[in-house]
């Protein structure tokens, strides 16, 4: 078992959004937070509680399958297509918005923001 899979999947996130872009720095003004306090959230040494950034990295770098689109949507994304109007003039938007309805995502999707 390789060591990554004892990580959450936040820190993993933020960790390959680092060789992305090259430095901590960027990945912490991408996400609105200090540098250090991120740096210190990765290594466990954080003194608060992280639930806030997790959920910050999550709706940012984070990405959630969609089985009706059979693609990757932004957390973001997702919740819009559930949380909408329903789309009572194009039935294959309806058809998403009921696929939306009953995806077993859902809890994840509330979980993230």
């Amino acid at each position: 078992m390789s060591y990554n899979a004892h990580k959450p999947e936040w820190i993993l996130l933020v960790e390959q959004r680092k060789e992305q872009l090259g430095s901590i720095q960027k990945v912490a003004d991408e996400l609105g937070y200090a540098r250090p306090s991120l740096s210190l959230a990765l290594r466990g040494k954080y003194v608060g509680n992280t639930d806030r950034l997790e959920k910050t990295v999550m709706r940012v770098l984070g990405s959630v399958h969609c089985p009706h689109l059979e693609q990757e949507l932004s957390p973001e994304k997702c919740v819009s297509f559930r949380e909408r109007e329903a789309p009572t003039q194009n039935p294959a938007e309806m058809r998403h918005w009921r696929a939306c309805q009953k995806c077993p995502h859902a809890c994840i999707r509330k979980r993230i923001l």
